[in-house]
């Protein structure tokens, strides 16, 4: 598709040098778009892990507290929050796992 610039109220064709670094252009803010959304993603991820998981997991009281069940849900619970960069669809489409009751 065409892009257009106006010069002193004058529509114009793009040349295409000028396409071409549109297109560059376009390319760097995707990548960087894709880059704001892996960080976004993996620090709701972090911010799980830190008020969430390890309170729990890193406190051997409440985690001897735990029947072995719960233990092992919790468990992967952590794993998979940790795997969340793995997901095919990572970082725009992903499913959080669900947290232990």
């Amino acid at each position: 598709m065409a892009r257009f610039k106006n010069v002193d109220g004058t529509r114009i064709q793009l040349s295409l040098q000028e396409e071409l670094e549109a297109d560059g252009r376009e390319a760097e803010w995707a990548a960087g778009a894709d880059a704001r959304a892996e960080a976004d993603v993996r620090s709701e991820r972090d911010d799980i892990l830190v008020e969430v998981v390890d309170p729990l997991v890193s406190n051997p009281l409440r985690w001897a507290d735990l029947t072995s069940d719960k233990q092992a849900e919790w468990s992967q619970y952590r794993t998979d929050l940790l795997a969340v960069p793995q997901q095919a669809g990572f970082p725009n489409n992903i499913t959080w796992p669900t947290k232990p009751s």
